[in-house]
């Protein structure tokens, strides 16, 4: 992978950025996840699912401009081929476009955001977001082009996002995150909505940790993430916990989605490792101690939706660990 950027200007941000890829990956990005080639990732991930692989040639041009009042813009072009190695459906097992290469992808897509005195973690060129103490929130609009360097779908996506974190003494803090989004048009899996699963066992805030990648794809879905963080909670009543200062906290994850027929037709082929959920909704909560020797975090999570639950015990319950460092 080549990547550049050339900032125009810091403080408010403004830069252009320039991004080569061609590699073997997920097909997925989403933020908090451990790369497949990490080796840290690959000693803890759950042995009985299958590792699911692409092929990913990919560029992209972006502009970002910001505002001091906290809203910013970022229109990017940006063209995707995927080549299925592992676990997924291939090109043989898709029915060809009218035109174009299959799973050759074209897009114009612009991402806005308003994020109200958020505070950041910031080098010479790039920046942690450290959050903010009013909502953020993010609108995306992509426009799939058919015909442009032999891209081969036509399609619509529109999502948006709003997420907070806040206090609330004396109960401890509440973070939420609530998203929903739509697909117009018929395209292969990896240009849909494919919600976020875990396969290795460091938990994940961002995704679904006993869904498995590509379990559930849809054209149009809606979501929430509430995590509600105690603080002491019962361990103020143990001496030795509340010596180390131990958290508590719990959390509830949904996700409502639907495919339509036509994407059903396409992409659910024999041997396909997808589902969808018609409408009804996946649940998973959760529970755990936060703080353990400052920065470490273990999670008890439990899948309670849709109903039957999987026969796969490790898709029904699961022991997560992972690093967490407060600011």
């Amino acid at each position: 992978m080549f990547e550049t950027k050339y900032m125009f200007s810091r403080n408010p941000r403004s830069y252009i950025h320039f991004k080569f890829k061609n590699d073997i990956d997920y097909g997925q990005t989403y933020y908090d996840e451990i790369a497949y080639d990490n080796i840290f990732a690959l000693a803890i991930r759950k042995s009985q699912v299958p590792v699911k692989l692409l092929q990913i040639h990919e560029q992209e041009v972006s502009l970002f401009k910001e505002w001091k009042n906290g809203f910013s813009v970022k229109p990017t072009v940006h063209r995707m081929i995927y080549n299925p190695l592992i676990n997924l459906p291939g090109k043989e097992d898709i029915a060809a476009p009218e035109r174009g290469e299959i799973f050759n992808s074209f897009e114009l897509s612009l991402n806005i955001r308003f994020a109200y005195l958020e505070r950041y973690l910031e080098t010479s060129f790039n920046r942690t977001n450290l959050g903010s103490d009013y909502p953020i929130g993010e609108v995306r609009i992509v426009q799939g082009i058919p015909g442009v360097m032999n891209s081969a779908y036509k399609y619509t996506k529109i999502g948006f996002n709003v997420s907070d974190w806040a206090s609330i003494p004396p109960l401890g803090s509440i973070y939420y995150s609530l998203y929903a989004g739509k697909t117009f048009g018929t395209i292969p899996y990896m240009f849909l909505n494919i919600a976020p699963g875990n396969e290795i066992y460091y938990y994940n805030k961002y995704a679904f940790n006993l869904m498995n990648r590509y379990e559930y794809i849809s054209d149009q879905y809606a979501g929430v993430i509430f995590e509600h963080n105690i603080g002491n909670g019962i361990f103020r009543l143990i001496p030795p916990t509340r010596i180390l200062k131990f958290r508590q906290f719990w959390n509830i994850k949904m996700l409502f989605g639907s495919l339509s027929e036509a994407n059903k037709t396409l992409n659910f082929t024999p041997g396909h490792p997808f589902s969808e959920l018609g409408g009804k909704p996946y649940m998973e909560i959760g529970t755990g101690v936060d703080n353990i020797l400052k920065f470490f975090r273990l999670d008890l999570v439990w899948r309670v939706l849709p109903q039957p639950l999987p026969p796969e015990s490790y898709k029904r319950f699961g022991v997560f660990g992972s690093f967490r460092i407060g600011f």
